[in-house]
């Protein structure tokens, strides 16, 4: 009976010994696919988090004027009251709006999520949450006005005071290579109620 069974333990380990390498090697194959669908699934749900505050509106942080040079050596630039809007940009929406906090609420909530294609979108679908967020935002824009051409103008203003640079040209150009189809979220388009500022 044992010589039997080392009979077959000797014919069977090897099919089972290149079976066992095979699972080791899918599985150690695996691990990346695995670890990217979680930076993923972490990344979207970060994007979808971020909102403005009333305190952002009000300017109860504004931060100080950023260096130029510092500020636009990098891509994400300086954002020194840790809001996720770029401090010059916040403050340039300031000094655009100092009498409307309608105005401001919605093109930081516009600014912030600009500033996610610079700083956020490494797939599809990060890119299509940050869309969703930036369709949101224009939304909210546009609450603050009934006339296309002014929806227009301040969408536009937004968007070039993110995109200022020749980086972040090219980093909003890289982001847009992720460009899918996406179906528009179902919040409320602005994060504050404008109606009650």
């Amino acid at each position: 009976m044992k010589s039997r069974l080392l009979q077959l333990w000797l014919v069977a380990r090897w099919p089972l010994g290149i079976l066992l390498f095979l699972y080791s090697g899918l599985v150690l194959y695996r691990i990346p696919a695995v670890g990217e669908k979680q930076k993923t699934a972490t990344a979207v749900a970060h994007i979808h988090a971020q909102k403005i505050t009333v305190d952002d509106v009000v300017g109860e942080h504004l931060p100080p004027i950023p260096d130029v040079e510092a500020n636009n050596r990098t891509v994400a630039g300086i954002d020194t009251n840790h809001n996720d809007i770029r401090d010059d940009v916040e403050l340039a929406i300031f000094k655009a709006y100092p009498n409307s906090p309608q105005i401001r609420a919605a093109e930081l909530q516009s600014a912030m999520a600009q500033q996610m294609f610079l700083t956020q979108v490494f797939n599809t679908e990060t890119w299509k949450a940050a869309a969703q967020e930036d369709s949101r935002s224009d939304a909210c824009i546009g609450l603050t006005t009934k006339d296309f051409k002014t929806y227009m103008s301040r969408t536009n203003e937004v968007k070039g005071l993110v995109f200022n640079t020749e980086i972040r040209k090219k980093q909003e150009n890289y982001s847009y290579s992720f460009t899918t189809s996406y179906g528009s979220l179902q919040d409320s388009p602005c994060d504050i109620d404008t109606r009650m500022l």
